[in-house]
């Protein structure tokens, strides 16, 4: 008898990146929810603080079997490019084990992924829910880290073409994502699409003063927060300029944690501001207490990019209940919903005397602070909390197997 679900993935537990930590806690969930569930995924390097981890294991209910694959540095395109087909392949090479399970969950990174999942379904029947984290090519035409017409762009192409053909379900992380893969994937339907956001998974730390303490800050101090990926797809530039022209104002600090192409720039640009802090990429406790001694929290989006992606530490932001400073354009939801639901300002990318003035505008106004800080978390609390988006997982996936048996 086939097992319920398989998770197709490059990152999974015990990796701490949200592209592996958001599938977990979801296959987790399900396999808590009565279904039977397994993972097959890469070796945990880069994302992996746990040392050596067995290639096989069952961990909360969930089978995992990690797949060793060639690993080069992510800040080159070609090392980048390696490592997507290099994982690709040792799925493919494992292709038989996917035939044990009446449906899969595939996402988009790696974006040449999926082929294994289409291969599943032609050969087994294989159900495939695909989760589109990152809209691929066209992320990757945006960014200018692939050229159109090129030979990896044709292939991403044919891979579309096929996985929205043969996709029982696709889920997208916003409705502005939603309405770009339907107008942008003529193979896809409304009635196949839904929206199903990501969310925060760590704790809330219990004091800001103790936080900050911690992190060598005092109640005084306004701490303006960056944290996660600054590359391809975030902008630099707005942020460098802010750090530069709130470099006198000693109350002002910069808490920047994280990793990516563009975060040597910021870290050059750094190195003789008093004002800026720079951090590894933060998990666990650090990352909570980081949070929780922030005073608002900046979130980019580059230009060209709305309706392609949706950035995780958006929803730690809003957890944590940090004012939102959006810098993406006007179209975006990064804009829009700050301003409508009244829980951060917004800038255009690139824009650091706008970003500047914002963070002015907040260090001024506590009590228009204190007041989004409140719409932050009762937005998280209504619309992005956890057991929100799992229980829509789960909704989906008792949807799919009802049409597989």
């Amino acid at each position: 008898m086939k097992r319920d679900i398989l998770f197709l993935c490059q990152f999974f537990y015990p990796e701490y990146n949200s592209s592996a930590t958001l599938p977990f806690d979801t296959a987790r969930y399900l396999a808590q929810s009565g279904y039977s569930v397994g993972a097959l995924c890469g070796y945990p390097r880069e994302y992996n603080t746990s040392g050596e981890v067995p290639v096989r294991e069952t961990k909360d209910g969930v089978s995992i079997h990690r797949l060793h694959y060639m690993q080069l540095s992510r800040r080159s395109k070609l090392g980048r490019l390696l490592n997507y087909f290099s994982f690709t392949l040792s799925v493919l090479l494992h292709i038989f084990e996917i035939k044990d399970y009446q449906a899969v969950i595939v996402y988009s990174n790696p974006p040449v992924l999926p082929i294994a999942a289409i291969l599943a379904n032609r050969l087994f029947k294989t159900k495939i829910i695909f989760v589109s984290y990152d809209v691929y090519p066209e992320v990757a035409y945006a960014s200018g880290s692939l050229r159109e017409g090129s030979t990896v762009s044709s292939v991403m192409q044919r891979i579309n073409r096929s996985l929205f053909q043969c996709a029982e379900s696709v889920v997208a992380l916003t409705d502005e994502m939603r309405e770009y893969l339907l107008d942008h994937r003529p193979e896809l339907s409304a009635e196949r699409i839904v929206t199903i956001s990501n969310w925060a998974h760590e704790a809330t730390a219990d004091s800001k003063s103790a936080a900050r303490a911690e992190l060598g800050y005092t109640d005084e101090d306004f701490i303006v927060a960056y944290f996660g990926n600054i590359g391809i797809c975030q902008d630099e530039t707005a942020l460098i300029q802010a750090m530069n022209q709130l470099a006198d104002h000693k109350n002002i600090k910069f808490l920047i944690a994280g990793h990516g192409n563009k975060m040597p720039s910021v870290r050059q640009a750094a190195e003789r501001l008093p004002n800026v802090r720079i951090c590894d990429f933060l998990t666990g406790t650090a990352f909570e207490h980081a949070v929780a001694a922030g005073s608002c929290g900046i979130v980019s989006l580059e230009k060209g990019l709305t309706g392609m992606c949706a950035p995780s530490k958006y929803y730690s932001y809003l957890q944590g209940g940090l004012p939102i400073l959006a810098i993406a354009e006007q179209s975006s939801y990064l804009s829009k919903e700050p301003l409508h639901s009244e829980i951060g300002l917004c800038s255009d990318v690139g824009n650091g005397v706008q970003l500047t003035q914002n963070i002015l505008k907040l260090y001024r106004n506590l009590e228009l602070c204190k007041k989004m800080s409140d719409n932050a978390v009762r937005l998280y609390t209504e619309k992005y909390a956890r057991g929100i988006g799992l229980s829509k997982y789960a909704a989906l996936v008792k949807n799919v197997l009802r049409t597989a048996n």
